[in-house]
């Protein structure tokens, strides 16, 4: 095993055998079904809330595991302020359905990936 420092690369270093993060996937899905709900009705602060916070919480572990697509989680939750303080982003169709699949999607590809284990884990 060599001591050479661990480079970012796009997913990270993880363990492979590892089981998905159930708690990205559970993030993914909820995020995924708010696409369903109507673009126009004011989007539930409690909603954006939990996007910010966990997308928070995967962004701390990307950085851990060195995953440059991770990072791009906590980037994009930056769109769930808007609704927060009173702005109306997400009433356009087509910025409300680009966000919910952007985030889901981030939110997934983290669980299959660098949230199976931390970059210490795949060094075993």
């Amino acid at each position: 095993m060599s001591d050479k420092p661990l480079l970012w690369s796009a997913f990270g270093a993880y363990d492979k055998a590892n089981k998905p993060n159930l708690m990205s996937q559970i993030f993914a899905v909820l995020v995924a079904a708010q696409t369903f709900t109507n673009p126009a009705d004011k989007y539930q602060w409690l909603m954006c809330v939990l996007v910010i916070l966990g997308a928070g919480w995967i962004g701390f572990n990307a950085y851990k595991a060195k995953s440059v697509v991770g990072l791009a989680l906590p980037l994009v939750s930056l769109l769930w302020l808007n609704p927060l303080f009173g702005g109306n982003l997400f009433n356009n169709v087509a910025w409300f359905f680009f966000a919910q699949a952007a985030i889901a999607l981030l939110f997934g590809i983290a669980g299959y990936t660098f949230m199976r284990g931390t970059a210490s884990a795949a060094k075993k």
